[in-house]
């Protein structure tokens, strides 16, 4: 099951269940595999503007870097590829995008990225001040 709260993913491929995690050093990681940020992937995964080796590369990337259920266990590139096919791209391409947004917009990413462009979370809050 994953945990929505520390930014969990759930991609299905083949009937098995891979939760991913963007933990800062799955990030770094990922992005020294692919050579781009996860931001520019994020872009071009929600306009639905990445090629089919591309989304492939970044698939495996996230597997091997990012998944801690079922751990160990990243198909072949070959494999990845009917497994993606068999899924159906754009399924495969929501549950990425939404991984860049949990590495975006923390823990429960979906409702954060609701807020306004440019604003901060201490932007937002009520803030204390100690008096001087």
């Amino acid at each position: 099951m994953a945990n929505a709260a520390r930014g969990e993913v759930v991609l299905k491929l083949g009937g098995e269940r891979y939760v991913l995690r963007p933990s800062f050093g799955a990030i770094c990681e990922i992005e020294a595999a692919l050579g781009a940020s996860l931001f520019a992937f994020g872009r071009k995964l929600e306009r639905a503007e990445i090629g089919a080796a591309e989304l492939l590369d970044f698939a495996r990337a996230c597997l091997a870097h990012a998944c801690v259920a079922p751990a160990g266990r990243v198909p072949e590139r070959e494999r990845l590829g009917e497994l993606i096919v068999a899924e159906g791209a754009l399924e495969v391409i929501a549950a990425l995008a939404k991984f860049c947004q949990a590495y975006a917009f923390g823990g429960e990413g979906e409702k954060k990225a609701g807020a306004a462009p440019g604003a901060s979370r201490c932007e937002t809050e009520p803030t204390t001040s100690a008096p001087t």
